[in-house]
């Protein structure tokens, strides 16, 4: 249990003022003291809540608790309006009529003694009025809370953000060497080829730039090889594990974006949001003169026109599949359930991590969904990385296997090795170009996660006898997968791995008399 000690100072608006309800009231605090503020953290009290001072004034019930982490002033204070409200009610006539916190401050400790950046990252967190720090200890004032803020744990959310913010900013400021763990990979290959084959598919004509940044128009060369390798990967990989097709939705409607762990919460900034149009034809009347009479987008209007943000273009591409199974019933002897889809692009807003042909806005994937016993999900992601890393060899690619911590699985440690306990497996791939292989970024091209039951539970998915249901996904990321093969293997299909070979069919590139410039 994090360490956190909260002072609340709140009143209760009743319905009319009870000045003889005063020597009741004094004998209800001490009873809740020891009894309703406690609950649950009977073991240890001094984390439970306390009323530490209280003043009937009028038609108004001023409060002061106190708390550690188990009960938290806020729940105790919904503890005693609860509580209060009956027994107000049947002894006095009298009713609770509304919730105002005054004051919510919070003491939080950590292990290393605070920066300037770490407090300053605190301050800066939604909702919070002032954050002072000393050695170790933080001391941040929320802003003003409402009753609705209170039930929907909104303190204790914020409060988690801090806790985040100010451990990323302590992370930061005192970086650590780590060197990559890697599990298990192939023998150094000799290298046949050294250049990014983004820099070739232009000269050649096999891709052309997009005004999108991080989108390609693929030529027939380029897109004959990515077919080719996606159906490798569905026979050797995809098919022959049991997998069965599905086609799954691109535009994702916020109201599933929001179950979906570490997305909204973590990574806001990494996926495009769709606004709906107005159905109004005439709605458009002055946007269409505005762009007659001027040949440019009237993106002012365009903006005042359109609704609010309802979709994200799917970042995941597994989102509808958790959504499959919302709120159901399974019987886990009809499980695994193992499907995939391959049915259009992912996309992701990388800004400035936009790279050549490896790091895209928009790619191909096959993704890779399951769901079962935890022994099952398990097996079933350890027979992906196997039977990936065997397409791989066929492949002729230098790779290696290194374990990950993925956004969703923050808690997750990277020592965590055990095939149950580690979050993900990714295999990597070495691209020459990049520079010596025991330096460089190597590429990851296929990744391997267990969700043990996180998504389980965001999606609410319920086993018939309640027994253990987890899940898990793999991305298949195939646009990385053929870029990995140029960069070993260069753009002579004859010089390519037979396996290749046998199933490339050669295609031209559009004839144009400008273009490709370098031809």
């Amino acid at each position: 249990m994090a360490r956190v000690k909260l002072l609340l100072e709140g009143e209760l608006r009743l319905s009319r003022g009870v000045p003889e309800a005063g020597e009741f009231l004094r004998r209800f605090f001490e009873e809740a003291n020891k009894g309703i503020l406690i609950k649950g953290a009977e073991d240890v009290p001094e984390q439970g809540s306390r009323v530490i001072g209280w003043k009937l004034e009028g038609a108004r019930l001023h409060l002061q608790l106190e708390s550690g982490a188990k009960v938290r002033a806020t729940s105790g204070m919904l503890r005693l309006k609860k509580a209060l409200a009956e027994e107000l009610g049947r002894l006095f006539k009298v009713g609770v009529r509304r919730v105002k916190i005054e004051r919510l401050k919070a003491t939080l400790y950590f292990d290393q003694s605070l920066t300037a950046g770490a407090i300053e990252a605190a301050r800066k967190t939604w909702g919070i009025a002032s954050a002072t720090g000393k050695g170790s200890v933080l001391e941040v004032e929320l802003e003003p809370l409402s009753y609705s803020d209170l039930k929907r744990s909104v303190p204790d959310r914020m409060l988690g953000m801090v806790r985040e913010a100010v451990e990323r900013a302590l992370a930061v400021a005192v970086p650590k060497v780590v060197g990559v763990r890697v599990l298990k990979q192939s023998p150094p290959k000799l290298v046949k080829f050294n250049r990014d084959p983004m820099e070739v598919a232009l000269e050649l004509g096999w891709i052309k730039e997009f005004p999108g940044r991080g989108q390609w128009i693929y030529t027939p060369p380029y897109a004959a090889l990515l077919e080719t390798i996606e159906g490798l990967q569905l026979e050797n990989v995809v098919s022959k594990l049991g997998f069965e097709p599905c086609f799954l939705p691109k535009l994702i409607p916020l109201e599933v974006m929001k179950s979906m762990p570490g997305y909204l919460d973590g990574i806001p900034e990494g996926m495009y949001y769709v606004c709906p149009p107005p159905r109004e034809p005439a709605a458009f009347e002055r946007f269409k003169q505005l762009f007659r009479l001027r040949k440019e987008v009237p993106r002012e209007e365009l903006k005042r026109m359109l609704k609010l943000p309802d979709y994200v273009l799917a970042p995941a591409q597994c989102e509808p599949f958790w959504h499959l199974f919302s709120h159901e019933v399974l019987n886990l002897e009809d499980m695994p359930i193992k499907l995939y889809d391959r049915s259009g692009w992912t996309y992701r807003w990388e800004g400035g991590g936009v790279e050549g042909l490896v790091r895209l806005q928009e790619f191909r994937r096959i993704e890779l969904v399951y769901l079962g016993s935890p022994d099952q999900v398990v097996d079933i992601r350890e027979g992906i990385l196997e039977e990936s890393v065997r397409l791989a060899e066929a492949l002729d690619l230098e790779w290696r296997v290194v374990p990950g911590v993925p956004f969703f699985a923050r808690e997750a440690k990277i020592e965590d090795i055990t095939k149950r306990d580690i979050a993900a497996l990714d295999l990597e791939v070495y691209l020459p170009y990049r520079g010596p292989r025991e330096t460089a970024e190597w590429l990851e091209i296929t990744s391997c996660f267990v969700h043990k039951d996180k998504f389980v539970k965001a999606f609410s998915i319920r086993e018939a006898k309640v027994r253990e249901l987890w899940c898990g996904c793999t991305g298949i990321g195939i646009s990385r997968w053929v870029a990995a093969f140029l960069a070993r293997h260069g753009f002579d299909p004859d010089r390519w791995p037979k396996i290749v070979r046998r199933q490339y069919r050669a295609y031209r590139v559009p004839k144009m008399l400008t273009w490709p410039k370098k031809h």
